[in-house]
């Protein structure tokens, strides 16, 4: 198989679709939402008896600090569910990190996967990998705990052409890996003889 090459630099918006995609981004989403929920019912609840009635407790204070709550917390299911607060987030992360504003080099052979760059170069095995999970702008390899490992933009490519090119050569290299570390693990404890004892 001939060498892939991918030359990019990356961009916010990679970052943005990888987390749009993120388990642990819903996760955080959905806790945000049952937590906006709850802080609205308990300012409903402790705000009933401050408006309705001057025999009962005053309240006023614990319905506030339950609506700053709900404020918070809605502000947060926004900026994690809509594109605005993605874009934001990923903008956030690419200003932070230098490397990500750096042309990077990544080269699929079938011994490997290399990523160079500005002359560091990192060699990853495709055993090492789980899966290839493909979005509008990339390919992203996941590690063997689920998590994205290496991102590979399609623009990278020299040729839109080279897109499907590049999805049969990615799946094939990992087929193999997955092939060959079962191929390992086949025999098991009970396929082996196990040496009559000599005491």
């Amino acid at each position: 198989m001939q060498a892939l090459t991918l030359s990019y630099v990356p961009e916010s918006d990679d970052i943005a679709e990888l987390a749009a995609k993120s388990p642990t981004r819903r996760r955080s989403r959905n806790r945000a939402l049952v937590n906006s929920a709850v802080s609205l019912a308990l300012t409903v609840i402790f705000g009933m008896p401050w408006t309705s009635s001057s025999d009962q407790p005053d309240t006023s204070l614990i319905t506030l600090a339950c609506a700053v709550m709900f404020v918070g917390y809605s502000y947060r299911v926004i900026t994690l569910s809509s594109r605005w607060g993605l874009r934001r987030g990923a903008r956030r992360v690419w200003n932070r990190s230098p490397a990500l504003r750096r042309l990077h080099e990544e080269v699929i052979t079938e011994e490997a996967l290399t990523v160079s760059t500005e002359g560091v170069t990192h060699t990853y095995a495709w055993s090492i990998f789980s899966e290839l999970v493909e979005y509008d702008r990339q390919f992203v390899l996941m590690d063997r705990s689920g998590k994205p490992a290496v991102a590979l933009p399609k623009r990278g490519l020299s040729d839109p052409s080279l897109v499907p090119v590049c999805r049969r050569v990615l799946s094939n290299c990992l087929a193999t890996a997955v092939q060959q570390r079962n191929t390992a693990t086949m025999e098991t404890p009970a396929d082996r003889q196990q040496s009559p004892s000599t005491d």
